[in-house]
């Protein structure tokens, strides 16, 4: 198991790191941007949470808000599981195509009880 943070999420640039640092999150198994998405194609299962403009596939084609903007190619895993508490839009304003992505189950909940049921569900699945 490993862990992305785009380098813009959270309110400004860095403040995912603080948090997780808070957290105290093993930094060894943090992934830059670029590591992540190397990965992202042989990836089982990828784990999103909260994210939105930084995980949206649009990013990849011009004319829209978002274009050009480097992403985590979430969309490259096998299945995306998204966890947020709406379909609300991110900053650009347009909706997430992950969202509706085949591969993609969205889980709308509170972070942290949304994680900690997934937790659970994969506790009681392993035995």
């Amino acid at each position: 198991v490993t862990y992305a943070i785009h380098p813009v999420a959270g309110r400004m640039p860095g403040h995912m790191n603080v948090l997780l640092a808070e957290a105290n999150a093993p930094y060894d198994q943090l992934r830059d941007l670029d590591e992540s998405n190397a990965e992202l194609p042989r990836t089982d299962v990828a784990l999103v949470v909260g994210a939105n403009d930084v995980t949206n596939p649009a990013a990849r084609r011009p004319g829209n808000p978002v274009s050009g903007m480097p992403i985590l190619d979430v969309d490259k895993a096998k299945s995306v599981i998204v966890l947020k508490r709406s379909l609300g839009h991110g900053y650009a304003g347009i909706d997430n195509e992950l969202y509706t992505d085949p591969h993609t189950a969205m889980l709308f909940a509170d972070a942290k009880a949304g994680l900690a049921s997934l937790l659970t569900a994969l506790h009681a699945y392993a035995r």
